[in-house]
């Protein structure tokens, strides 16, 4: 009995002492420049590449540098890191660094933070952390916290059975000094944020999704008019999946499936609405068995309309 009570406030202080780390780990993705070589593992390929993030008033300049396979070097500036999530391959380097004071307030309520324990990485001392989903409608996340800067030094995505999906490491990394007057270039992208709440993206009028996980919070949606596409995105602040509900001609194109790579699974389905079969895809960094289940629950807003 003497042994339960004291477990409970020292738990009680290991959980705030994680929720500290990470708060501190976002503060110094927003105030710190540095620049490093990363390698980025998925589905049995590892690339290496360079990243350069520099903080500046007029917002965060970020280059990333392809050092094997094809050649390629990405830049972009965002004039505000406070609003939005980009998950895409070319930004992993930035993926927890993305988390603002709002979205991490909605990750507190699906994810425990756990302490791991210590580890180097980049031959620096961190500390490691397992942010663990209170559900099964995301993946855990394994990750290392620089000890001396705060910044994230390794992130790793796992099953919902603990097996590494993708890793994310610095290999190297220098942060401040020369950095901190460099010279910012121009980007090839310019990503203007907008944080006004009046501009939140609306939900498409011909369609729904009836199963929204917890936490979970519409980002974009649009249609394409030319192919008569709708897309619906949906991020809890760390995890992403989007919607896709394809036209009546596609849909005929494409059978249903169920495909992962690395932690990103892609699932389709059909859906029956007035006579004609649509194709209902959801693809994300979620469980496959989520991502099933979301598309199954996409429907068409007249069947909302109608009477009992």
């Amino acid at each position: 009995m003497t042994a339960i009570f004291v477990s409970v406030p020292v738990l009680a202080q290991q959980n705030k002492e994680a929720y500290e780390l990470v708060e501190g780990m976002i503060d110094a993705s927003k105030t710190l420049n540095y620049s490093g070589l990363v390698t980025y593992e998925k589905a049995g390929r590892l690339k290496t590449s360079k990243i350069l993030h520099l903080i500046r008033e007029d917002g965060t300049f970020e280059q990333l540098t392809h050092l094997d396979g094809p050649a390629g070097q990405f830049s972009w500036r965002r004039t505000s890191g406070d609003c939005g999530l980009d998950t895409t391959e070319d930004k992993k380097v930035d993926l927890l660094s993305t988390l603002t004071s709002s979205s991490f307030e909605r990750l507190k309520a699906s994810y425990t933070v756990e302490i791991r324990g210590q580890s180097r990485v980049a031959g620096r001392e961190a500390t490691t952390l397992l942010l663990k989903p209170k559900d099964n409608f995301r993946l855990p996340y394994f990750v290392a916290i620089d000890n001396q800067s705060n910044l994230m030094l390794m992130s790793v995505i796992l099953s919902l059975a603990g097996k590494p999906l993708e890793r994310l490491q610095f290999v190297e990394i220098e942060v401040g000094g020369d950095l901190d007057s460099m010279t910012v270039g121009d980007a090839q992208i310019n990503a203007e944020v907008s944080c006004d709440t009046d501009s939140k993206p609306q939900p498409l009028g011909d369609w729904t999704v009836g199963l929204i996980p917890p936490g979970f919070l519409l980002t974009d949606s649009e249609k394409e008019p030319k192919i008569g596409e709708s897309i619906l995105s949906f991020s809890d602040g760390l995890s992403t999946f989007t919607v896709f509900i394809e036209s009546v001609q596609m849909s005929k194109k494409i059978p249903p499936f169920t495909f992962s790579q690395g932690a990103t699974a892609a699932v389709s389905a059909k859906l029956k609405h007035g006579g004609n079969e649509f194709t209902v895809s959801v693809v994300g960094e979620i469980p496959a068995d989520a991502a099933k289940k979301i598309a199954q629950s996409v429907s068409h807003t007249s069947k909302l309309l109608k009477l009992p």
